[in-house]
């Protein structure tokens, strides 16, 4: 399932916004104008440098609601004096507890159950139900307190304990106490399962981290660990040779909180058998023909999970169509069209259109008209907004008329710029008016990007491809806007140098 941006009370906790500083400019220049080609109202902003207080010590902390009560109901342990320290390693957890009174049974106290859950968010992140619904958060515990579960007098304690847990990501730290009912021969309300207590938010350190790797493989891998320590119920895999079958794969894979892993097309690397091995799926997704990725890889692959599954088509554009109706049914409102004769305005829609639950259908970009194929797909998945990445260059205008006669439509926008940078920030502002998080790529090559767009897509968080040795001016202004306090590069120093890792403005 997805993580949206939506606000939730119960964890719409304050962050540390990025201050707007002007860095040095680069010496380089933000040159290599891509697959956007049309110009667009140019954004002015301030740059910005990576300015993210340290998170360490103690957490603000919000309470939640107390939870509505029964004649025979009791929610417990009592929880007092609740602190959440975060730590260079982790966190700590330390609080007061005490069992609490029988409503109905005098001289009878209930123990009760606590419970702790950590997981991917911020403080626009709905905090997870619990018992868990859907994937295994990346902490669960149910802390001991040496409560008797039940007794004749109050009992009392003290809890502390450390957790050790990778802080690069931003995460959301839950507690949760459980509600149960007295025993009643008549019909009583009883709450029963836990209620959320109280919540706090683990930003990560100062500065922007980086996934990075020797190969686009191994990155892709990396990717993963980070995005599902805890292992995946779908694994996606594609070429790693070209683009257009992956393309459309980003957004499909974060449909299903899936990575997207890379191969060679003969031959499964040894890291990414290992690492789906590790993820211990119980479906694999194979995108494209066997010129993409081999009967051999295949066979590889269902060596491993047999329920292992091909989705190929005559060309690019075949297999987008039966990716999108694959993983997005006939439930998708919103749907974005790019080029599949070039990567750049693609790769930075498939986060984008992950968060509006949609898919990137590749069309021929340069065609006068919208072939037949495209408007059927788009008509079985029920679309009525569609979105261009790109400008006329990359989509024609023959195509976006077209687009707005499809049956069902109901609103076609554009979303383009000068270059390829230009459309990055320009789709990523349409798709995300707020973000705490976001991800940033070489514009001039495709494969780390293409494994990120899931990741970004799954966690509902904007992914600007960018020059290799600077940010341009448009990216940062855009991250301003939408307030994001925490930047994830994707590649090595060979691919993102570390003046992007400082969020070197580009000179122009």
């Amino acid at each position: 399932m997805f993580r949206t941006t939506a606000s939730v009370a119960a964890s719409a906790l304050a962050v540390v916004a990025l201050a707007l500083i002007a860095p040095t400019s680069a010496s380089a220049s933000a040159s290599a104008a891509g697959a956007a080609g049309d110009s667009a109202a140019t954004v002015t902003a301030a740059v910005t440098a990576a300015q993210v207080a340290d998170s360490n010590g103690p957490l603000p902390i919000r309470y939640a609601p107390p939870p509505t009560l029964g004649p025979s109901d009791w929610n417990g342990p009592e929880i007092t004096n609740l602190a959440i320290t975060a730590t260079s390693q982790g966190f700590t957890v330390d609080f007061d507890y005490a069992s609490v009174p029988s409503p109905t049974i005098p001289n009878q106290f209930y123990g009760g159950l606590v419970t702790l859950l950590v997981d991917y968010g911020d403080a626009t992140t709905p905090v997870r139900p619990a018992p868990v619904v859907g994937g295994p958060p990346l902490v669960y515990d149910e802390p001991d307190l040496t409560l008797d579960a039940t007794s004749s007098t109050k009992q009392t304690g003290h809890f502390t304990k450390s957790y050790a847990i990778n802080r690069a990501d931003p995460l959301v730290v839950a507690l949760y106490t459980a509600t149960g009912c007295d025993p009643s021969d008549g019909p009583v309300g009883c709450g029963g399962g836990d209620d959320l207590f109280a919540s706090a938010v683990l930003t990560p350190p100062a500065g922007p981290d980086r996934v990075a790797g020797a190969d686009r493989f191994e990155v892709a891998v990396n990717i993963s660990q980070r995005a599902y320590p805890n292992g995946a119920y779908t694994v996606f895999v594609a070429t790693g040779a070209n683009y257009p079958d992956a393309l459309s794969a980003g957004p499909a894979a974060a449909r299903y909180s899936a990575p997207l892993l890379l191969t060679p097309t003969d031959a499964l690397p040894t890291g990414v058998r290992e690492e789906i091995q590790r993820l211990q799926p119980g479906r694999i997704v194979v995108v494209g023909g066997p010129n993409s990725v081999s009967n051999a890889v295949l066979a590889q692959l269902k060596g491993i999970q047999p329920n292992t599954l091909r989705i190929d088509g005559a060309d690019r554009f075949e297999v987008s169509r039966k990716l999108s109706e694959y993983a997005f049914g006939g439930n998708t409102q919103t749907a974005y069209v790019a080029t599949g004769a070039n990567f750049p305005d693609a790769l930075s829609a498939g986060a984008a259109a992950a968060n509006s639950y949609g898919p990137v259908v590749l069309v021929n970009g340069g065609a006068s008209n919208l072939d037949a194929a495209t408007i059927a797909t788009l008509t079985t998945l029920g679309v009525k907004n569609v979105v261009i990445a790109g400008g006329p260059n990359s989509v024609s205008p023959g195509i976006e008329s077209a687009l707005a006669a499809v049956s069902g439509i109901t609103s076609v926008v554009r979303d383009g710029g000068a270059d390829r940078f230009a459309a990055s920030a320009n789709i990523n502002l349409r798709a995300f008016p707020t973000a705490g998080r976001a991800f940033l790529a070489t514009g001039l090559k495709f494969p780390d990007a293409l494994a990120g767009s899931a990741w970004a897509g799954a966690i509902g968080a904007p992914l600007y491809v960018v020059n290799s040795n600077c940010v341009p001016q448009v990216t940062l202004a855009a991250m301003s806007t939408q307030g994001v306090t925490h930047v994830t590069l994707l590649g090595g120093t060979a691919t993102l140098t570390t003046s992007v890792e400082s969020l070197t403005a580009c000179a122009s």
